[in-house]
């Protein structure tokens, strides 16, 4: 007989011997919360399933309507269903007692804390909320530690920062149990570390903020011994794209490419040629940006290995500083106040609770005379202006919820200045936590943004202009201080803001043979004497010899900070400022170049002399630079190739700059045609004035505006049929300026309007208001954005239109120029090979309106096919005011155009061949006679090495042609034959220099 009996299938019987034996029973519980049913326990023999039981029933608690959803295996004490794993009881073998627990819905919410646990991966709790009602606070998450960094437990908040949501970034913080629920709605505990790989910079709006070196420099020695090499970041594109700030390297703004695929060096001297220095780097706030914030990571490698950590970019209008919220206001304009900056200045001194509400003192007598305090400013049936007597019986809360007579939120205060606002408003305040004996005292402060301050030392000049510092300047400010004291040497310490600093440039010996400029970096590492003798070592330089040389965009005042020492070792800090005396930028440019990086210009001597001709109907004879680039260097014979005047390399100086002829009659004199600028960096316009004097002594003052971009920009064109205005295409200004500079535009300024003949540029969709060349047109909406810009054409006129701008930043800074052009057609004709893209399409589309060109049968234009002599007598005889010749003979069609151009001297030539391609210099020859230049008052500097004919230098002359420049000498190539294209681009020249 069997001792051991086995009866896996529960039927009572040995599933071996078949003996009945003992049965198994099990007790099944079915749990269900009190309130709503009760459903009896069953006893199930092993093996068994449950009988089928109805569900329990509905049930009302604290407000909150539960209904049943199912079983869930196991016994809980939270009934509400969390995505938790349900079963049928009715399916489920029992083998051993069992407990099925109800789960229920609810009409409630779900409230979710989220934390970090002990190993450092996410944990959660939920509480279950009525609709407005209020979570319970859950204790504080405790202190964790993991990855050898510790957190600290800060505070909940709603906000959430992405991957890295657990680490306090100035989030605003809030007290769950004051958080009135109506939905789902998680809190987020963020902590303090040690970590020292956790760097933050803010900058407020149109700010800029250095980023330091010394920051990644520390978080790496904080995991490793070990030298910091080069860092590299990460980020989203979308998410760094939408910033409402970017990173710049120096004057530049990084791309997100830009940003993520460089290295970024820890010792600038290790940065190649496609890297940059970490402390190049700096966070640029949008001029209107509105508190926004991203995370970058960053990947730190130095010579015992690689660590990671995160950098924190914030911007926005207002900055907290200690107890001091600071609000910049344009005159005319209002700034919003942000609940936020109240509550960091409050969690400074109570970090663990939340701010509850802000009562303002009584401000001073003649606060409210430079602007207004409101509440729900704009909205008519609510808006509420506050008086000085009002402001302190009324309580702001952080709450956007609020009720009562003198109850307001605080996000819903703004103030409106007034345009006369140059000032500086304050207002006390207390602020209260839950706590009402917990309360923080401090101060709001609005500024006016163009209220430019003045420092102990303060220098003041013209967009473009140079100012001397005055060592006189620096002993009077040490003697403040020390009244007997001698000035030694002065120490600048390193600029604050690249941004700024890009505004100009500080040179020693400006204008001299031993002229030296400094960089932001370069400038803490020189001392400047008070007497010139004691400047002996190589970073010693006279303070006198210190020049500030303003850019053509200078605008927003430079802060230098310095140390004065005087001879027996004592010191004073001062503050040098340099601003704008009220001149406005001087973006002319008589003539017009644009470069890329990288790319030298050589000035074209038959530009000036056009300038020259039609300022005053002239000749000219010779040209005085009366300024010298703030940007880069203008050389004489840069490539040593120049028979005229110095035969070497000669940067221009103010003391050094010569008369450059454009009609030399000596090698002793120099030429206007070997002048070459050099561009130093990118995204900048410089301009360079001059004096023009004529061969009558007549003289005409001008400037070169030189654009240097990282790209070439985009010119913006556009066809419109005769007398049908166009308004300007805000988005291809933006997209022209960021393809070419990698940079946002802000706005531009046109720099030249049409003549009357051909139009007027409006504002606006009247014809009230004329646009200028002195207003700044914004990419933004708003009355003078560039959208509201309209080119409406003069009533008969129809040819082309050219309206050049400079492109600028936020802060008003040159970022290129470009073109916005315009084809003012009859009726615009289309070829099947030539699209808007094609780079001849402006040339085809304008002259086949014109009637100058035509197509093939088939409908294309063929821009690529060799143009034969005959078609090509055409065009330049159409071009040049011809009417159509009829053919002469049956041999070729354009047997006409030759019989009146050999009538009228144009062709000279019996033999010749029509139908064979044509030359550069044939069509030189004949575009030249056919506008009958004259060859009379050429330079005696000849444009080309490869040919001294008078038509090709006569067309040159007149903007026409132009030739191929290498290294300092520039060819015409006379002999090379051209497309149909090609001369389209000439017969279009052509056609608007007889306009």
């Amino acid at each position: 007989m069997k001792s051991n009996h086995i009866d896996n299938n529960g039927d009572g019987a040995c599933d071996v011997c078949k003996q009945n034996m003992p049965q198994n029973r099990f007790t099944v519980t079915f749990q269900t919360p009190a309130g709503s049913s009760v459903i009896p326990n069953q006893t199930v023999l092993a093996g068994q399933r449950p009988s089928a039981v109805s569900n329990p029933s509905s049930f009302t608690s604290g407000g909150i309507t539960y209904t049943f959803y199912g079983w869930m295996q196991g016994t809980s004490s939270n009934y509400v269903y969390t995505n938790q794993q349900t079963v049928n009881p009715a399916n489920v073998a029992i083998t051993g007692n069992t407990t099925f627990t109800a789960l229920y819905r609810t009409n409630g919410y779900t409230v979710t804390f989220q934390s970090l646990s002990s190993s450092g991966n996410i944990a959660v709790s939920n509480q279950t909320v009525q609709n407005n009602g209020y979570p319970y606070n859950p204790s504080d998450p405790s202190k964790v530690t993991f990855g050898g960094v510790t957190y600290t437990f800060k505070g909940w908040t709603t906000s959430y920062t992405g991957s890295s949501w657990y680490l306090y970034t100035n989030q605003p913080l809030v007290t769950p149990s004051y958080q009135r629920i109506n939905s789902n709605a998680t809190f987020y505990a963020v902590y303090t570390t040690n970590d020292k790989s956790t760097i933050s910079y803010t900058a407020a709006a149109g700010k800029e903020t250095d980023f330091d070196a010394r920051d990644f420099y520390n978080a790496y020695r904080n995991q490793y011994n070990g030298t910091l090499n080069y860092v590299t970041f990460n980020v989203a594109k979308s998410t760094y794209n939408s910033f409402e700030g970017a990173v710049y390297a120096g004057n530049s703004s990084l791309s997100h490419s830009d940003l993520t695929d460089s290295r970024f060096y820890y010792d600038e001297d290790d940065a190649g040629r496609n890297d940059y220095a970490l402390d190049d780097l700096s966070l640029v706030a949008d001029k209107n940006a509105d508190d926004d914030s991203i995370t970058l990571t960053f990947t730190a490698y130095g010579t015992w290995g690689q660590m990671s950590g995160t950098v924190r970019l914030a911007v926005g209008d207002a900055t907290v500083d200690g107890k001091t919220i600071v609000y910049r206001v344009t005159p005319g304009k209002t700034v919003d106040f942000d609940r936020a900056n109240f509550n960091t200045v409050f969690q400074a001194s109570y970090p663990s609770e939340s701010l509850e509400y802000v009562i303002f003192d009584r401000p001073d007598s003649d606060a409210f005379d430079h602007g207004t305090l409101y509440s729900e400013y704009g909205r008519s049936s609510y808006e509420t202006a506050f008086t000085r007597s009002d402001l302190d019986d009324a309580t702001f809360y952080y709450s956007n919820s609020v009720s009562g007579r003198d109850n307001y939120a605080l996000n819903d205060l703004t103030f409106a200045a007034k345009n006369t606002f140059q000032d500086t408003v304050k207002l006390s305040f207390t602020a209260y936590g839950a706590n009402s004996s917990h309360r923080v005292y401090g101060t709001v402060e609005l500024r006016s943004s163009e209220n430019a301050s003045d420092g102990d030392i303060t220098y003041k000049v013209s967009p473009g202009k140079s100012v001397d510092f005055d060592r006189s300047d620096f002993l009077s400010f040490l003697r403040d201080t020390y009244r007997n004291a001698d000035l030694d040497y002065v120490i600048f310490d390193r600029p604050a803001s690249a941004n700024d600093y890009a505004q100009g440039t500080l040179y020693s010996g400006y204008g001299t043979s031993s002229q030296t400029s400094f960089s932001r970096s370069d400038l803490d590492n020189a001392a400047f004497y008070y007497n010139s003798k004691d400047a002996t070592g190589r970073n010693d330089y006279a303070l006198d010899s210190l020049t500030f040389v303003a850019s053509s965009s200078f605008k927003t005042p430079i802060e230098l900070t310095f140390t004065a020492y005087d001879e027996d070792g004592y010191d004073v800090d001062g503050t040098l400022v340099i601003q704008t005396d009220g001149s406005t930028s001087n973006y002319v440019g008589s003539v017009r170049y644009s470069t890329t990086t990288g790319t030298n210009v050589q000035i074209n001597a038959n530009d000036i002399a056009r300038y020259f001709k039609k300022s005053t109907g002239g000749t000219l004879n010779y040209v005085m630079f009366t300024g010298v680039p703030s940007t880069g260097a203008l050389y004489y014979n840069y490539y040593s190739a120049s028979k005229y005047g110095s035969t070497g390399r000669t940067q221009l100086t103010s003391s050094n700059s010569n008369a450059f002829y454009f009609n030399p009659t000596s090698t002793a004199q120099y030429a206007l045609t070997e002048l070459t600028y050099v561009p130093s960096g990118s995204n900048y316009c410089v301009t360079i004035p001059f004096t023009a004097y004529g061969t009558n002594g007549v003289n005409v003052s001008g400037s070169l505006l030189i654009s240097v971009s990282r790209s070439a920009v985009s010119e913006i064109y556009g066809v419109t049929s005769r007398n049908t205005a166009v308004s300007f295409p805000a988005s291809g200004f933006y997209s022209a300026v960021l393809n070419a500079t990698g940079s946002s535009l802000y706005s531009i300024q046109l720099l030249s309007l049409p003549a009357s003949n051909q139009g007027t540029v409006y504002v606006g969709s009247g014809t009230s208001t004329r646009a200028n060349t002195t207003t700044q047109y914004t990419y933004a909406s708003g009355s003078n954005s560039i959208s509201q810009l309209r080119f409406v054409p003069a009533s008969t006129y129809t040819g082309s239109v050219e309206i050049p701008y400079v492109a600028l930043n936020s802060n008003g800074q040159a970022l290129a120029s470009g073109t916005f052009s315009l084809g003012v057609v009859n009726t615009r004709r289309t070829f099947s090979d030539v699209g808007s893209s094609s780079w001849c399409y402006k040339y085809v589309t304008e002259l086949s309106d014109a009637g100058v060109i035509d197509g093939y049968s088939n409908g294309a234009f063929k821009p690529d096919s060799t143009i034969s002599y005959g078609a090509a007598l055409k065009l330049v005889m159409l071009a040049a005011g011809y009417p159509e010749q009829a053919p002469t003979n049956s041999s070729s069609v354009f047997s006409g155009y030759l019989a009146k151009a050999q009538a009228d001297g144009l062709v000279t030539r019996g033999n010749v061949n029509l139908s064979a391609p044509i030359t550069r210099l044939q069509v030189a020859q004949l575009a030249a006679g056919a506008l009958k230049l004259s060859t009379a008052n050429l330079s005696s500097v000849k444009p080309f090495t490869d040919t001294s004919d008078l038509y090709v230098q006569a067309l040159n002359a007149a903007g026409i042609v132009e030739g191929y420049f290498s290294n300092g000498t520039s060819t015409f190539r006379p002999n090379n034959t051209l497309t149909r294209g090609q001369v389209s681009a000439i017969v279009w020249r052509m056609q608007n220099y007889q306009k």
